[in-house]
């Protein structure tokens, strides 16, 4: 045991969302006798914040189906503490004290540890534009309270129009969740694409979507400057462009900003514990901090890469979720180690599943790979079976060596079961010839005889063969 069997101990975990409660959880079943408490700064804990679109639209009724767990389960179940509305605002790792902000400011706490797990999440990055953050009608996206602010304005002022700032994941959700209510937006994205992380032939795809289902989109833009009535509330934006000398004005009655997050860790700032790209934490493989006694986890933390072996930020929900679980291991005495990501995500926005794992041709290249880009469009299974739809692969690999390097998709239909084959078949270091090779399943309302993936491997195999790149 890790801890003072002699004297009572105190676990300190800061976050309650997934990893600070799948790391609360582990140190439990590991440390039946100690203290653990877990502190938020929010008034809801156990929830994903990529459902929150989906209660905008309308899908989902009711914003308390979106809450895995209450804080009286923990509580009463696992004999953990919760205690939502405490903000942690300073650590002081040499006297294992923690600062806390209380509800709603008017007091400060200190808390004192023995371990700490930091899974204090991210926060959206400042766009430092002059009157965008302190206007009534704009509104962040990242937790509970911000949707349920957004939900509460647009059922009170009827909103027609939004400017959804940021063209990632949760700016198409958003954007998408306002037309299934009559809300026309416009997406504002800083470079030359939207799912800028996504090669370009999957982009377009998503782009050539977004527009026919009703959204605009302002790719290389940015918000220069904004114009707003007697009441605080924006109803102009001041859009410039990255590529020409020319601004256009575009009206708004709501403007929700989702243009990307960084390591929610300003507690952090003054201390030497090591932070690295977007200010996330830097760990060990056993996610253990520069300090021996205090862990990381989840999206404040660096994630090794397992393609480029490079530490960088990867936040994403299955991440969150091992990492906790590790970290609570280790922080009462397990020596478990988190190998990495190969940072494979999905998404499903106007009715497209688009999917990543590994990394882009580009990043290959930046690194000293000798990358190739094999691409087709395969259909999801048998055409004489209804329903069959196209699926658009990008895979990229190493030559001569044939490793596999990354893979992305777009389509109706079988997307996420492909890409975790791709992703499995990286973390095993599988070459297009292994993955071409493989024994996948077959019916003729799932697959094709030859399943998409094992195509597109074999159409890398014969573009090796006769140097076609």
């Amino acid at each position: 045991m890790y801890f003072n069997k002699n004297e009572k101990q105190h676990l300190l975990v800061i976050g309650g969302n997934v990893s600070g409660l799948a790391a609360a959880s582990q140190a439990r079943r590991n440390a039946p006798d100690i203290d653990i408490t877990v502190l938020e700064s929010g008034e809801h804990i156990s929830y994903g914040t990529c459902g929150l679109p989906y209660y905008i639209s309308g899908i989902v009724d009711d914003i308390n189906k979106l809450f895995v767990y209450s804080p009286s389960f923990f509580e009463e179940k696992r004999n953990i503490r919760i205690l939502t509305g405490h903000k942690v605002t300073a650590l002081n790792p040499n006297k294992k004290q923690l600062s806390v902000k209380i509800k709603d400011g008017s007091e400060t706490g200190i808390f004192n540890y023995d371990k700490l797990i930091i899974c204090s999440g991210a926060k959206p990055v400042d766009l430092k534009t002059d009157g965008l953050e302190n206007s009534c009608n704009v509104f962040h996206f990242r937790n509970v309270s911000d949707a349920l602010a957004l939900k509460n304005y647009i059922n009170k002022n009827n909103p027609l129009r939004a400017v959804v700032i940021g063209g990632g994941s949760i700016g198409l959700l958003i954007a998408e969740a306002l037309i299934k209510i009559g809300i026309k937006p416009v997406v504002m994205e800083k470079s030359e694409t939207i799912f800028g992380d996504f090669e370009k032939e999957i982009s377009g795809i998503l782009s050539e979507r977004a527009v026919n289902q009703g959204c605009s989109l302002f790719v290389n833009s940015f918000v220069s400057s904004v114009i707003k009535n007697d009441n605080n509330n924006i109803t102009e934006l001041i859009i410039g462009s990255n590529v020409e000398p020319c601004s256009e004005n575009i009206s708004a009655d709501i403007v929700v900003l989702a243009a990307g997050i960084e390591a929610n860790t300003s507690f952090i700032k003054g201390n030497s514990i090591e932070l690295g790209h977007r200010k996330a934490i830097k760990t060990s493989p056993r996610l253990q901090t520069n300090y021996s006694n205090i862990f990381a986890a989840g999206d404040c933390c660096c994630v090794k890469n397992i393609v480029t072996g490079k530490y960088a930020y990867i936040p994403t929900a299955n991440n969150a979720a091992r990492m906790g679980r590790i970290a609570g291991e280790n922080a009462t005495g397990g020596d478990e180690i988190f190998n990495g990501s190969a940072g494979t995500k999905v998404d499903v926005v106007f009715d497209l599943e688009v999917a990543k794992t590994g990394i882009s041709f580009d990043e290959a290249l930046s690194l000293g790979f000798n990358p190739v880009r094999i691409r087709d469009t395969y259909p999801s299974h048998a055409v004489a079976i209804p329903g069959a739809a196209d699926i658009k692969i990008v895979l990229i690999a190493d030559y001569p060596s044939g490793k596999i390097l990354g893979a992305q998709m777009i389509g109706h239909d079988g997307v996420a079961k492909r890409i975790d084959i791709f992703s499995a078949s990286i973390t095993c270091g599988m070459t297009v010839s292994d993955v071409y090779n493989l024994d996948l399943s077959y019916s003729p309302s799932t697959s094709t005889v030859w399943d998409p993936v094992n195509k597109i491997c074999g159409k890398a195999l014969l573009n090796f063969k006769k140097r076609r790149f």
